[in-house]
């Protein structure tokens, strides 16, 4: 069963099936294809700060089905409700008092808040599409290994030796492989601690954009 928060956690949801992977101290950015099965979930925050202090928010961008967002699927839910049609909107949830936002300019500001999250998300994702290419050779490679080891067990002296040879280049392969996914994860590594500082920073602004916003009346409560 789908928790109802999103917090600290990496969603794939297609047609009601869920896998969820450990993504620690960051709230998230959801790319929610409303009329589509698949909801993707990426993480752009630090830690459930969002939460813990009674704040939640639902961006949405015009025209799109991209939200970003830290908060409970209820919210998102609920936001979705308060949505004319692909409008521009911000839904915020302060110590469970809703308000929503329409006005351009404030819309505006939100979405150049998280613009240098979103930018270093989708440097994560393609590094992760690259370590996910080179796992698949070191998969095939492996798999290579384990059928010559097969055909070892039963191989004349010659055989064996041409095998082992092949065996050896194998391994050479793997260890090269190894060298270049332990780079990409030391990168990885880098990106990530960038996106919590990032997260960080935007945090502290998106605060003082958002209790400027109910300060003047910008944000209409709606409940």
């Amino acid at each position: 069963m789908l928790a109802r928060s999103l917090h600290c956690y990496v969603c794939h949801i297609a047609k009601g099936f869920v896998m969820i992977g450990k993504f620690p101290r960051f709230t998230l950015v959801a790319l929610i294809a409303l009329s589509s099965p698949l909801a993707i979930v990426h993480p752009t925050a630090a830690a459930s700060a969002h939460q813990a202090d009674g704040l939640s928010y639902i961006l949405f961008s015009e025209g799109t089905n991209d939200t970003s967002m830290s908060g409970s699927m209820d919210d998102l839910e609920h936001a979705r409700t308060l949505r004319d049609g692909r409008e521009a909107m911000l839904f915020a949830r302060v110590d469970n008092v809703s308000y929503v936002v329409r006005d351009s300019a404030t819309l505006r500001r939100a979405h150049d808040i998280f613009e240098p999250q979103r930018q270093l998300g989708a440097r994560q994702g393609a590094l992760g599409a690259r370590q996910g290419a080179l796992g698949a050779r070191q998969g095939a490679l492996g798999a290579e290994q384990g059928r010559l080891g097969a055909r070892m067990a039963s191989a004349s002296s010659r055989q064996s030796r041409d095998l082992s040879r092949q065996q050896s280049e194998l391994g050479r392969r793997q260890n090269e492989l190894g060298r270049e996914q332990a780079a990409l994860g030391a990168r990885q590594a880098e990106l990530g601690r960038e996106q919590v500082r990032l997260g960080r920073e935007a945090q502290a602004r998106f605060r003082v954009l958002l209790a400027d916003a109910i300060r003047s009346g910008i944000a209409r409560r709606v409940n």
